[in-house]
């Protein structure tokens, strides 16, 4: 990118031709001051020069360090990820105005390590409630009489809870022969929640039908959060993760990109699903994180976590380079 000193460089070769046109128009200047003054400015135009060529070869340089990240992600992948999640039911949910790239990049990870991603779960903005008829919708589709907004997304991070603590349970407990038995039909709640648009359904390429069918035992979840989320991620899916794992860790990998810092950054719409769950002490025991998922080790951290993810006896860890985290990637089972 351009740099500072491009700048300084430009704004001074600017200033000095405006000085030598001003001073020739007013007064006069004997052949050695030009010629100085030139060479003063032809100067200044060979660093720019410079500095131009210089920001080209970092832009290209950049470049093929993209364009080698993105091949090693997907050939890593397509190598080390296959078999690791050998038809396990995984659900991935997020918000919108999360990056669609980050949420498609999971669930391409996951299915390269032969998960069933079974499809995801997207929160709407319509959840910021900062409607009347947005408050309404959603007392209705919770069967709710009350048009208080803490206590309306209390009660769907505890409805949501529920849906989700069902399908969860370690298959030897639900006493089935397939983890990944689909259920019968949507739950009632969230169908409701889907026909009010607070719930929007993504299914994976090739799936009939338009509703992401939970299975009844086996269930892991990876949730995704990330710049610009609608919905404060302290509204509903803390609460949801808290009131899943409230007696027990959960089949569970909390996942957002880097936070960014500097003067230019709005601190606000940076992600804060994975600090949330660092800062509490019960969370953060109970559920994985990832801290870098923007990154090939941080989706490979993504896809190990969720391995990890036992329903009945999940591993939990805290992976990337933030804060609160131990390792950039989950141990070798039985290393701790």
């Amino acid at each position: 990118m351009i740099n500072f000193r491009f700048h300084i460089v430009s704004l001074t070769a600017v200033l000095l031709a405006l000085g030598i046109g001003l001073v020739l128009g007013t007064t006069f200047l004997d052949d050695a001051t030009i010629n100085g003054l030139k060479s003063q400015l032809d100067g200044l135009e060979h660093d720019l020069d410079n500095a131009e060529a210089r920001n080209d070869a970092q832009q290209t340089q950049l470049g093929a360090f993209e364009d080698e990240a993105e091949q090693l992600d997907e050939q890593l992948g397509e190598r080390l990820y296959k078999g690791q999640l050998d038809a396990d039911p995984v659900l991935v949910i997020a918000t919108q105005g999360v990056d669609q790239a980050l949420v498609d990049d999971v669930v391409r990870s996951l299915t390269q390590a032969d998960a069933d991603v079974i499809g995801v779960w997207w929160l709407t903005e319509r959840l910021t409630l900062d409607e009347e008829s947005e408050l309404s919708d959603l007392s209705t589709a919770l069967e709710l009489s009350t048009d208080d907004a803490d206590r309306l997304t209390g009660t769907l991070a505890g409805e949501l809870a529920d849906v989700l603590f069902g399908a969860v349970d370690a298959p030897e407990e639900a006493g089935l022969a397939d983890p990944a038995q689909a259920a019968p039909a949507e739950p009632a709640p969230l169908a409701r929640l889907r026909e009010a648009g607070f719930v929007e359904y993504q299914l994976p390429e090739g799936v009939d039908g338009d509703v992401v069918r939970l299975p009844e035992s086996g269930l892991r979840i990876v949730v995704v959060d990330g710049p610009d989320a609608t919905v404060p991620v302290e509204d509903i899916l803390v609460p949801m993760l808290a009131d899943l794992a409230a007696d027990a860790p959960m089949p569970v990998v909390a996942t957002q990109p880097t936070v960014r810092t500097g003067d230019d950054v709005d601190d606000a719409r940076e992600p804060r699903l994975v600090s949330a769950i660092r800062d509490d002490d019960t969370l953060r025991e109970r559920i994985s994180t990832v801290d870098n998922l923007e990154t090939v080790s941080g989706r490979a951290a993504t896809v190990l976590a969720t391995v990890d993810a036992v329903p009945g006896v999940p591993t939990i860890g805290r992976y990337g380079t933030g804060d609160g985290a131990d390792r950039r990637l989950p141990p070798v089972a039985g290393d701790g």
